[in-house]
């Protein structure tokens, strides 16, 4: 047996992980829990809270939501044997009633111990992923409920985007005549939308910054003016960019059920207008980047403090090469208004 693999703190099991904090193997959920990791884990289980508490909403439903994913992580009924006899357990709505869900400190002390080391192994498995609230996407949506949005009737408008109408003539925008690859390029830029509105798992406007310096520096064609000759090749532009970024990683696997997002939203079906969906995707992009716009004329007047958890977690935006402001939002929506003229007047 290499002892180079053992587990440090039985030392008699192969090492299955690594911890994120001090680099010390270990085999198991009980070994990693041990008196003698504590202080290491204390921190790290401190951490893994905040990010987690940082993609949830601070009104009702996002709380309602926490409330359900902790409940998933934990159970309730369950109790660790690692418990101590002042930890007995209690329905995790109870204890969390009534406090600040965006605190992670108040959260964090609300936690038994064995509640903590459960979280921080699910997120060093991958399994965190399991438990967070099914999404469903607008263009998943039943296109019926899609057709009744668009004539404006009672339908909850966070599900759908707000459909741009007022779509000008593809001369008045352009003497030119588009490029045979402007439908490629279309894809490349509609495949790094629908990849981050997985990934956030629909919470983007809340991360909007990330969200669109994501969308920008994912989509070879809005960052770099790429063109593309394929379908396939537009889409796979995408999956290397997503690989490049450590970010992602743990996502990548999911790129197949991307590849059905856009299955979907370029053969929605519509007879009565094939390109319903390719116009509600780019709608939406343009409603993003003008509130993102806006958000930016404002940031100025801001002064946003550097705490100790900022200054070891930047942003997403951090890792990106390239980061939008305000012109090259200006360029980003009158391109994106010229794919709407595009589109409205062909038939992909």
């Amino acid at each position: 047996m290499n002892t180079d693999t053992l587990c440090k703190f039985c030392t008699g099991n192969q090492s299955k992980y690594v911890c994120p904090k001090c680099g010390a193997p270990y085999c198991s959920l009980t070994c990693y829990k041990s008196s003698i990791h504590l202080e290491c884990t204390e921190q790290f289980y401190k951490e893994c809270i905040q990010e987690e508490l940082d993609v949830q909403d601070s009104d009702d439903v996002g709380k309602k939501e926490m409330i359900d994913i902790l409940k998933r992580v934990y159970g309730e009924n369950e109790i660790s044997e690692s418990d101590s006899d002042d930890e007995e357990f209690t329905d995790i709505n109870d204890r969390l009633n009534g406090i600040d869900l965006n605190d992670a400190e108040v959260v964090w002390s609300y936690l038994t111990d064995s509640e903590k080391a459960d979280f921080e192994h699910l997120v060093k498995s991958g399994d965190i992923s399991k438990i967070l609230p099914q999404f469903t996407p607008w263009w998943c949506l039943p296109i019926e409920k899609q057709i009744v949005t668009e004539v404006g009737e009672n339908i909850n408008d966070s599900e759908f985007p707000h459909l741009i109408t007022n779509i000008p003539k593809l001369s008045i925008l352009s003497k030119k005549s588009p490029s045979d690859c402007i439908q490629w390029n279309l894809v490349n830029m509609i495949t790094s939308y629908v990849f981050l509105i997985r990934y956030y798992n629909g919470k983007h406007k809340s991360y909007l910054s990330e969200f669109i310096n994501g969308l920008y520096n994912l989509s070879k064609n809005l960052c770099l003016n790429q063109n593309f000759e394929s379908y396939d090749i537009a889409v796979k532009s995408v999956e290397l960019c997503i690989q490049e970024h450590e970010m992602f990683k743990g996502f990548q696997e999911g790129f197949i059920l991307i590849n059905n997002d856009l299955e979907t939203i370029f053969s929605n079906g519509l007879d009565s207008n094939c390109n319903y969906n390719i116009k509600l995707a780019l709608s939406d992009i343009h409603n993003l980047l003008t509130m993102y716009k806006n958000e930016q004329k404002n940031i100025s007047l801001k002064k946003t403090e550097q705490g100790e958890f900022n200054r070891k977690f930047p942003d997403a935006k951090a890792t990106y090469l390239i980061l939008v402001d305000i012109k090259k939002v200006r360029l980003l929506l009158k391109k994106i208004e010229y794919f709407l003229s595009w589109v409205d007047e062909s038939k992909l």
